[in-house]
């Protein structure tokens, strides 16, 4: 009988080449955002598999999945900020700095890289799919519970915003790993999960906007002399401030609230 971890993985390689195909077909925003999110569960399968046996022996298919989520990561950004540009009418920013046009052209490119992208995931599952399937159930759930250890101190601490981040990750290895338990394990964890989801949603929202500004320190729009330019870049860093003192807020009382998670 399959264990949680194989019946896990195999749903992942199903859903992958769907997702990949769905984009290459329409290049619509939601079957890239469903592709990241495949990619960042079988990442997560084999960094734990990397746990088990040796970073060595699972290099390649670590690196050609890397490759892949990369690319799709910085399509998936810039989609991220062209809404927020939008949701603020910053149109003289975004023809400027962040055109459309280049967004189709990272797409184009993608779609492009497809059938290699295809050969590459098969590859990555030929090699990692064998560690998987003689891998025991039993270190699947001594992994999981270090990681729930490691959330549990990391956010019992007074933990800075430059590691938050890092926290995220942390909280989504631990979601993923939760399916690779027995349901048991999960019952006994619900409460917990909610707030882990919250929290690295809160995370995610927060990082999305420290991405804009890292955009728009990039460019060094504030350089611009253009008079159109600088009002535009006045009221985007007006919205960006407030918005992201609000969102550090949220994260910081949600960390305060630890305690109260069992």
């Amino acid at each position: 009988m399959p264990s949680p971890l194989q019946k896990y993985f195999a749903q992942r390689v199903k859903n992958l080449f769907n997702h990949l195909h769905d984009f290459d077909v329409s290049a619509e925003e939601g079957a890239l955002h469903d592709l990241r999110v495949e990619l960042k569960k079988l990442r997560a399968v084999i960094k734990f598999l990397q746990q088990v046996y040796s970073k060595q022996k699972l290099k390649k298919p670590a690196h050609l999945l890397r490759t892949i989520f990369q690319q799709a990561g910085e399509i998936r950004e810039y989609q991220l900020l062209q809404q927020w540009l939008r949701k603020y009418h910053l149109k003289v920013l975004e023809e400027r700095y962040f055109p459309a046009e280049r967004l189709h052209e990272m797409n184009a490119d993608f779609r492009k890289q497809a059938p290699a992208f295809k050969n590459d995931l098969k590859e990555i599952i030929e090699l990692s799919g064998r560690f998987v399937a003689h891998t025991n159930g039993i270190l699947a759930e001594q992994y999981f519970a270090d990681l729930h250890a490691q959330l549990q101190e990391k956010t019992s601490a007074d933990l800075p915003s430059r590691e938050w981040h890092d926290l995220r990750k942390l909280i989504k290895q631990w979601m993923y790993a939760l399916n690779w338990v027995v349901p048991e394990e999960v019952g006994a964890k619900e409460s917990v999960l909610a707030y882990f989801n919250k929290l690295q949603e809160q995370i995610g929202q927060w990082h999305d906007l420290e991405m804009v500004k890292e955009a728009f320190s990039q460019k060094q729009i504030y350089l611009s002399q253009d008079m159109e330019v600088q009002k535009d870049f006045a009221l985007a860093w007006e919205k960006l401030t407030h918005s992201l003192k609000y969102r550090e807020r949220q994260v910081v009382e949600m960390l305060a609230a630890q305690q109260v998670v069992s």
